[in-house]
């Protein structure tokens, strides 16, 4: 890396910058263009904690109402005055009477957003308020009629109060005849008032709507401006989302509207004048329009620049590492000028020339170490495994046993054949364990009716599977040579393929008693460890099967529920 840079690009970038950025603290102190965003969005926030918090409180007091009134019937004096004979004596029926009298007191006191609550007793005759305690006249059924015709859940509005209705029936359907029919009206009035607490400013108001009765309690100093703030609402869009705040124009003016959610009463909606809140930053607006056209032409003349000198550079180097990353390291990139990107191409061309270098040694390296495993493998052929094979088929020939000795030759023909031969490191999962299943046929003959061998079928959908060869024989290997050699009859070697919806398991597994818990704990701690001494046997195929499925995949000792030791190959695709 050779050559001195002579233009310096952070240089130059710095003195763009500084330009840019003193105009622009230029221009934010002059117009304060934040400034309309801020006042706005205090107005906002303003407004949306104010209406949360009354909605929230309000609903709150309107819903702990209803409750209690829902709960006056639980008032186990009640019961007794529904029927004139009910059995109780004068002196208990009067107490009941004031008991009830005291429990509808008691509500009506609970919150001044109620005005008077009163329970009619139809079948007895009774007429009880907070204050009141009489028979009921004429006047006081075609009340009690109007309010059972009228009824509906929750809060309903007669044209002059807001009240609700409870028989104590089960359910939103008034019975025809109810026991009792409790009301409680609540005060206009009153709800106005708490209105008034939001009404901060003489452009803005605050109401509720009921649309059903459509009745309007307002609070705002300008009578009949919410009406009018309603139906420039309708005229908009009638179904109006949550807590959403709206500019909307009414005799010329701009608002800011927001509309809460309905509730037992009615729509909450606050608004207020946009102008008088903006009256002190308006002229702002001129000097904004200004700045705009001006920073336009800095934006303008710094893209090009930064264009220019920045980011036709940097795609030129991303779309090399592209290149790097779908495995093309031959193409070098060149910047004209001797400033910081030529020093980056340059170190981009080495760093691929060497990674092109480290890709080769370790491909090479990483192919001759695995060919040199499997070569050592297949030195371990054990030479007495082939004297006693031979002499086995010897036996058979003398006493002239020869489908015997044929079948005896074709799977001995088969072990070696696959041992010896110069093909591909890896090959289909149907050919390995085809060399294991004749590796285990010659064994039974061997061990001469000691040791029964039970090999499982390999399922269809992954006869076609690529893997390392040598995996499953050893692991049989093992099995005869250190679980089942001292066995002298009942030996079990169990194979099974599990197909599995991620890959696929082979389980090898025996009844041997000579490998312990220690030795299954060794075994474990082998697979475990990155520099044992002894890369063959099953820590060599561990090794090749977690590089060949890119560490997926793997081997699995326990001990075997046959009591001997159980090896399982792991293999993962997914």
């Amino acid at each position: 890396m050779t050559g001195r840079r002579k233009q310096s690009l952070q240089q130059k970038l710095a003195m763009v910058f500084a330009v840019i950025i003193a105009s622009i603290m230029l221009i934010m102190l002059v117009l304060h263009v934040r400034t309309v965003y801020v006042v706005r969005q205090i107005t906002y926030e303003k407004m949306n904690s104010q209406a949360e918090y009354y909605q929230q409180t309000f609903e709150t007091e309107i819903q702990g109402i209803l409750a209690l009134q829902l709960d006056f019937f639980n008032n186990r004096q009640l019961p007794f005055l529904a029927y004139p004979d009910s059995g109780l004596s004068a002196y208990e029926e009067r107490e009941a009477v004031l008991t009830v009298q005291e429990r509808i007191r008691t509500i009506t006191e609970v919150s001044r957003l109620i005005q008077s609550g009163f329970l009619y007793i139809p079948r007895n005759d009774y007429f009880i308020s907070q204050g009141t305690i009489r028979r009921m006249t004429e006047q006081d059924r075609e009340n009690m009629e109007r309010y059972l015709q009228e009824y509906e859940s929750g809060v309903q509005f007669d044209g002059e109060d807001f009240y609700s209705v409870r028989t104590g029936e089960k359910g939103s359907i008034i019975a025809k005849n109810p026991q009792f029919v409790f009301v409680l009206v609540f005060s206009g009035r009153q709800i106005e008032e708490s209105l008034s607490v939001l009404n901060t400013s003489e452009q803005g108001g605050v109401f509720i709507y009921n649309e059903k009765s459509d009745v309007m309690l307002e609070s705002s100093p300008r009578e009949g401006m919410g009406r009018m703030v309603w139906e420039q609402l309708e005229q908009g869009e009638r179904e109006m989302p949550l807590m959403d705040i709206r500019q909307i124009r009414v005799n010329g003016r701009k608002y800011l509207v927001l509309v809460g959610k309905r509730g037992e009463a009615g729509t909450f909606v606050q608004y207020v004048e946009e102008a008088p809140l903006m009256e002190h930053i308006t002229k702002s607006w001129y000097y904004v329009a200004a700045a705009f056209f001006c920073m336009i032409g800095i934006s303008i003349i710094f893209i090009w620049y930064t264009r220019k000198t920045v980011h036709r550079p940097l795609n030129i180097l991303v779309q090399a590492f592209e290149r790097v990353k779908r495995g093309n390291l031959d193409e070098h990139i060149y910047h004209g000028k001797e400033d910081e990107f030529s020093y980056l191409y340059l170190a981009f061309n080495e760093m691929e020339d060497r990674l092109s270098q480290l890709i080769d040694e370790v491909y090479v390296q990483k192919n001759l170490v695995q060919k040199a495993q499997l070569k050592q493998m297949q030195a371990q052929i054990n030479p007495h495994f082939l004297y006693n094979s031979f002499f086995i088929l010897s036996r058979r020939i003398k006493r002239q046993d020869y489908d015997g000795a044929e079948e005896f030759a074709v799977h001995l023909g088969n072990y070696f054949k696959y041992l010896t031969r110069d093909g591909a490191d890896f090959i289909p999962l149907r050919q390995e364990a085809e060399h294991a299943r004749s590796y285990a046929a010659i064994q039974q003959d061997r061990f001469s009716g000691r040791v029964k061998v039970a090999f499982g079928d390999l399922p269809e959908n992954y006869r076609d599977l690529l893997v390392p060869r040598l995996i499953i024989q050893p692991l049989l290997e093992n099995a005869f040579d250190h679980g089942l050699e001292n066995k002298v009859s009942g030996g079990i070697l169990l194979v099974c393929f599990i197909a599995r919806e991620d890959g696929i398991r082979i389980r090898v597994e025996d009844n041997g008693e000579e490998a312990g818990d220690e030795d299954i704990l060794r075994m474990r701690e082998a697979l475990e460890g990155q520099d044992a001494e002894e890369v063959t046997g099953i820590v060599n195929i561990h090794r090749r099967l977690k590089i060949y499925f890119h560490g997926k995949s793997g081997l699995l000792v326990e001990r075997s529920s046959l009591g001997g030791v159980a090896v399982t190959i792991e293999i993962q695709m997914a």
